[in-house]
C-alpha cells in the first residue's frame, strides 16, 4: 500500500444523517464523539437534537449556510473547509430523499495539518455569547479547561466563559512563561497561583480566584511546576 493510500484510509471521517427538520437521525461514532457536549446544554443527547443546537453559537451560521446551500442546490453537494488547530476540517452536505421525506447527509473528514509559521501571540480571547463574540483580555484569564474541541475560561473575577478557541490552539498562542499546561485538560496562568497543595500524592494549584476549584497537576508536569514556582 502506498503512503498516500495509507494516509487516505486513516483520515478520520464523520457521518451524520438529518431529517427534514434538521434533527440528527443517526451518526457514526466519530461524529457522536465530536458533537456530544458541544450544544448550548452540556451533555445533550445527539440523536433527535437539531444539528444547530450541537454547535456553539459562533459556529452555527456556518452550519446553517451549508444546509441552506444543499437545500437550494439539491443536485450539488455544499462544501466548506475550516481550519482547526489539529488540521483542516472538510465538510460536505447533500440533500437526501427518504421514505419520510427529504433529509440531509453530512460527511466531514479531518485532513492532517501542514507545517505552519509560528502563530501570533494572543492579546484577547474570543468568548461565545448570544449576541456575538465578546473579547476578554488575556491577562484576565486565570485558567483554561478543555471542553472537547473548545475550552472554558476561568476569569480572575471567578466567572466562567465558553471560549471558541480549541485547547491546542491556545497552547500555541499563549505566553509560555505565564501560561503553562499542567494537565491534559488544564492550562494555568501561574501569576494567579496562590498556593500549591498535595493531597493523596496529587499536586494541585490553588488559584487566587473566588470560588475556583483547585487545578490538578499531572505527574509529568510536577517537576516543571516546581522549577517555575521554586517550590
Amino acid at each position: 500500500m502506498s503512503s498516500f493510500e495509507y494516509r487516505l484510509q486513516r483520515i478520520p471521517q464523520g457521518v451524520v444523517v438529518l431529517d427534514g427538520e434538521r434533527r440528527v437521525v443517526t451518526a457514526n461514532q466519530l461524529a457522536r464523539r465530536m458533537l456530544e457536549g458541544q450544544g448550548a446544554v452540556q451533555g445533550v443527547a445527539v440523536l433527535g437534537t437539531p444539528i444547530l443546537d450541537l454547535h456553539p453559537p459562533m459556529v452555527r451560521p456556518k452550519v446553517q449556510w451549508l444546509l441552506d446551500q444543499a437545500l437550494a442546490q439539491p443536485d450539488q453537494p455544499a462544501s466548506m473547509a475550516m481550519t482547526l488547530p489539529m488540521g483542516t476540517l472538510v465538510a460536505r452536505v447533500s440533500l437526501m430523499d427518504g421514505v419520510n421525506g427529504a433529509g440531509y447527509c453530512l460527511v466531514f473528514h479531518l485532513v492532517e495539518a501542514l507545517p505552519q509559521a509560528p502563530a501570533e501571540p494572543l492579546l484577547k480571547l474570543p468568548l461565545d455569547s448570544r449576541h456575538g463574540v465578546r473579547l476578554l483580555d488575556v491577562s484576565l484569564a486565570a485558567a483554561f479547561r478543555a471542553e472537547r474541541h473548545y475550552s472554558r475560561v476561568i476569569a480572575t473575577d471567578g466567572s466562567v466563559h465558553p471560549c471558541t478557541m480549541g485547547f491546542a490552539e491556545l497552547i500555541g498562542r499563549l505566553d509560555p512563561v505565564t501560561f503553562v499546561q499542567v494537565h491534559r485538560s488544564w492550562i494555568v496562568n501561574l501569576r494567579r497561583a496562590k498556593a500549591v497543595e498535595r493531597q493523596d500524592g496529587q499536586w494541585r494549584i490553588v488559584l487566587d480566584v473566588p470560588d475556583a476549584e483547585a487545578v490538578p497537576v499531572s505527574r509529568g508536569k510536577v517537576e516543571l511546576l516546581r522549577n517555575r514556582l521554586a517550590v
